[in-house]
């Protein structure tokens, strides 16, 4: 895979504010237990170490953007959040954020761990 065009860092940080974002850990919620973590800024972020997760790692990331609030979180629109997926290569020990689509970061062949950041937009509770 070309890593053109992408973005390469040796330490995991918020692709919203650029912080070093708190180190994945194991969170206890109501209905199940969830490895994720948070940031300053107020993103949310849950890691999938298979790669092949990302749906469920999206649902675990929208009941941390909403507080548990289940309802808020399964009505919440496309435009009331920003999304970005951030690939961990283990062998290169980098994280790589870039494009999607057939071959980029978050890609049905790209099996690298992956970090699934949640931003609510602003002016939204």
């Amino acid at each position: 895979m070309r890593y053109a065009g992408f973005d390469r860092h040796r330490v995991l940080t918020c692709p919203f504010c650029g912080r070093v974002p708190e180190e994945p850990h194991a969170m206890q919620l109501r209905f199940g237990e969830i490895t994720g973590g948070r940031c300053e800024c107020g993103a949310v972020y849950a890691y999938d170490e298979t790669g092949r997760l990302l749906g469920e790692a999206f649902n675990d990331a929208l009941t941390l953007l909403y507080n548990e609030d289940y309802d808020a979180a399964q009505n919440a629109s496309e435009a009331d959040y920003q999304e970005e997926i951030i690939s961990f290569d283990k062998r290169l020990g980098r994280y790589f954020r870039g494009p999607g689509g057939a071959e980029g970061v978050g890609a049905l062949l790209d099996r690298r761990p992956k970090y699934l950041f949640l931003k609510k937009t602003t002016g939204k509770n």
